[in-house]
């Protein structure tokens, strides 16, 4: 997925306004955000940035900083749920590993370039446009602790 990670944070934003729009981009783009750091150090094991284990582990890592500086559980819990779909979100488009050692998996629409972007840019005009709505949310992840 490329720009259907945005369509994730967008979707975010609406239901956790409270939650900056720019540290949901970064939790929606957090395994590729790690990949692209590792590259330049020669390091290109995508179970340290993709694998649900780094996913689980990173989205944890984000989450549990944002509580422990904002006292926010529910916005927390927003940046956990943000970083944890971009594996799905990726199983959809691409393969991504599993756990050290284990298969990678997925649908593997890159080799359908059209399908691809399709997917890709239907994710990211559903996230606008829950973004957009004019609907209340309910208040269930907009209270603070």
């Amino acid at each position: 997925m490329r720009v259907g990670h945005a369509g994730v944070a967008l979707a975010a934003k609406r239901f956790c306004p409270r939650v900056p729009l720019w540290l949901l981009l970064v939790a929606a783009y957090g395994p590729a955000i790690i990949e692209l750091t590792l590259r330049p150090f020669g390091v290109t094991n995508r179970e340290l940035s993709h694998s649900l284990v780094a996913v689980g582990i990173c989205a944890t890592v984000m989450a549990g900083l944002y509580a422990a500086i904002r006292h926010d559980i529910g916005g927390a819990s927003m940046l956990w749920l943000t970083y944890a779909l971009h594996w799905p979100a990726d199983f959809i488009t691409g393969t991504k590993p599993t756990w050290p050692g284990g298969p990678d998996v997925g649908l593997n629409l890159y080799d359908r370039h059209l399908l691809v972007w399709v997917v890709d840019l239907g994710v990211l005009g559903i996230g606008w446009w829950i973004y957009r709505a004019r609907t209340p949310v309910s208040a269930g992840l907009q209270t603070t602790s």
